[in-house]
Parts: structure tokens; C-alpha cells; sequence
């Protein structure tokens, strides 16, 4: 099911309606032909997937689905390939593996807080959470490249942040970063101040380089003459719950995207709910209009949204629901 969505007010829910190149050294394909730089193409975004047995059984469908889409030039997955109770044993990082496999086209991924920062719980096995962070890092951004069948040549940050990637797809820039939710992994204090949660050394060194990257991102995208930048992180960083280390993402981007001539869309998931709004905001509370949010599915909504990208359209994206109809629920009217 396919429906033309609208970007909302502030706050609001929105639930309206190339070429392969040289394989890659693990037997995939490279999908470095984009096409140009004013072709029109369709990307995935997806997140949150899968949570317990319903999503396992479930998230199949949703990739059957973009697999099935020959519009779809390629997939992001913004971060938790489990649940926040469910232990961070080996076996829900090699599923996600063989998940995102099974993608036809390009798949990029970026970390979410179920998969490492949440690992200390006692209910997640109380792993160290960089030691977590460390296998993610191992197993999903070890190589110059995208995951799924066919890849996407991706420039990573660094040795030390190789989950932060950038790539250019025609006339977009695009970027993923580690910012997972739960207050970005800064440290969570009681109310006798006795810290229970977070790491200062971890949170402080990966901030600062996440401001970086931002930074080294819109002059990227400035340099190519982009129409648009797509960002793409795991945090829902306008959430209820302890957001204030979240205060310098904001403002990085705010300064940014002020200056920036073009289209700016921020991914995020991390609520599981499907919203698209404009929340940025300037020093005077007014709302950066060039910056859209798309707030992701997940959870127990395992369905997908799209976001078609037009260089000769000034408003650029378009966005697209996708509701899986076999993972609907049975409905109970009150």
C-alpha cells in the first residue's frame, strides 16, 4: 500500500497515505552508477526491527516487500535489531546479519541504543556496553561498503568511528551517525546522585566526533553542489524521556541547516511510531522549514515508509507509507 504523506506541523503524527559494477571482495555487487545527478529514485527507511518473536516472524515480510519494490534504490536501517529487554547474546547480531543479507539492493546501517548503550542491563545479559559497541563496529562496519546483495562505496569516519558514514547518491549527500537514545549514553544520575546509567569518557569522545562529522558532511555536500542532505541517526531526540545531551546535535544542526541552501531530512526511530514533522528549531522557537523529520515504524508496526527523491522538485522528498497488510493486527472495536 502506497499513500502520499504530507510534511506536518510540529509534533504532529502524520498516517496519511543503476548500473552494477565490479564485485565487492565478499561476493556482493557494487551500485556505484547512480544515474546522475537529477534522476528521480525511491529509498527504503526502516528501523526498530525486529522486537521479539512477532517481529522476527514479521520483519521478513517488510523485507520482502522492499525487495519487491524495483523503485527502491536502497535501504536504511536506523538502529535496535532487538528489543530493549531481550539479552545482547550473539544471536540477535548474527540474525540482523543474515537480515540484512537478504536485501537485494543496498542496505546502511547505524547503531541503536538495544544493541549496545541498553547491553548493561541486567535484563540484556549486563554486558560491558563498549565491548557491544565494539562487536557492532566488527560486525557491521568493517568494510568500505554498504551491506545487503548489492552495496554502496561508503566513506567512513574513521578507525575509531567507522559506524559514521557518508555517501553521495546523484544529487544528495547523505549521513549516518551513532546517536543512539537513551540521552546518547551520557551518564544518568539517581536521585541521591549516585550515576546508574551512561559513560562520560565514551559519550564526550564519540560527541565530539559526531559534531565533526556533521560539520565535515554539509561542507561535502556544499562542495557537490547537493540539493538536498539526508541524515540519519537512531535517536528521537524531541522524545519525553532525557534528551539534554542531545542539546549539541541540535545545535550543530540548527546552525547548519540555516546556512544550508538546499533540503535537509532527518531519519530517526527509536519511538516506533511513524510521524513526519519539521522540529528543528532556531534561537527564537521558529521552525528551520528546510529540515523535515521522518520519524520511522517499529516495533510492533512492522511497515515501512519511503521517501522519493526528485533534484528538480525544490521541495526534493516525497514522501510514502507502506503498510504490510499481513502484519497488521486483528482490531477490536471499543
Amino acid at each position: 500500500m502506497r499513500r502520499t504523506l504530507a510534511a506536518a506541523a510540529v509534533g504532529a503524527v502524520v498516517l496519511l497515505g543503476g548500473t552494477l559494477t565490479a564485485n565487492a571482495s565478499d561476493g556482493s555487487k557494487r551500485n556505484d552508477d547512480h544515474g546522475g545527478s537529477s534522476r528521480t529514485y525511491e529509498i527504503a527507511l526502516i528501523g526498530d526491527m525486529p522486537y521479539g518473536d512477532i517481529g522476527r516472524a514479521q520483519f521478513p515480510r517488510v523485507i520482502d516487500e522492499i525487495n519487491a519494490d524495483h523503485g527502491i534504490a536502497f535501504t536504511v536501517f536506523d538502529g535496535d535489531i532487538k528489543n530493549g529487554s531481550e539479552r545482547c547474546d550473539q544471536p540477535p547480531y548474527d540474525l540482523a546479519v543474515k537480515n540484512f543479507a537478504s536485501f537485494r539492493r543496498p542496505l546502511v546501517y547505524v547503531p541503536g541504543d538495544n544493541e549496545w548503550t541498553d547491553c548493561d542491563r541486567a535484563s540484556n545479559g549486563g554486558y560491558d556496553a563498549n565491548e557491544r559497541l565494539a562487536l557492532v563496529r566488527k560486525m557491521f562496519a568493517a568494510k568500505p561498503y554498504s551491506l545487503g546483495r548489492q552495496t554502496l562505496k561508503l566513506d567512513r569516519q574513521s578507525s575509531a568511528f567507522p559506524e559514521n558514514v557518508r555517501w553521495q547518491y546523484g544529487a544528495v549527500t547523505y549521513l549516518g551517525l551513532n546517536i543512539p537514545g537513551s540521552d546518547n549514553n551520557a551518564p544518568q544520575f539517581d536521585a541521591t546522585g549516585k550515576q546508574v546509567d551512561g559513560d562520560q569518557t565514551e559519550y564526550t569522545v564519540r560527541n565530539a566526533a559526531n559534531l565533526d562529522w556533521l560539520d565535515k558532511g554539509f561542507a561535502a555536500a556544499k562542495a557537490a553542489h547537493s540539493k538536498a542532505i539526508v541524515i540519519v541517526l537512531q535517536a528521537d531526540m524531541w522524545t519525553t524521556e532525557p534528551t539534554a545531551h542531545f542539546a549539541d546535535t541540535k545545535r550543530k544542526l540548527a546552525q547548519l541547516s540555516i546556512a544550508f541552501p538546499g533540503q535537509i531530512l532527518l531519519v530517526n526511530g527509536d519511538s516506533h511510531v511513524l510521524k513526519i514533522d519539521k522540529p528543528l528549531t532556531d534561537a527564537n522557537d521558529q521552525a528551520i522549514q528546510n529540515v523535515t523529520r521522518v520519524q520511522t515504524f517499529g516495533s510492533a508496526q512492522n511497515h515501512w515508509v519511503s521517501a522519493e527523491i526528485d533534484p528538480r522538485d525544490p521541495d526534493v522528498f516525497t514522501f510514502h507509507q507502506h503498510i504490510v497488510k499481513a502484519n497488521l493486527p486483528t482490531y477490536v472495536s471499543p
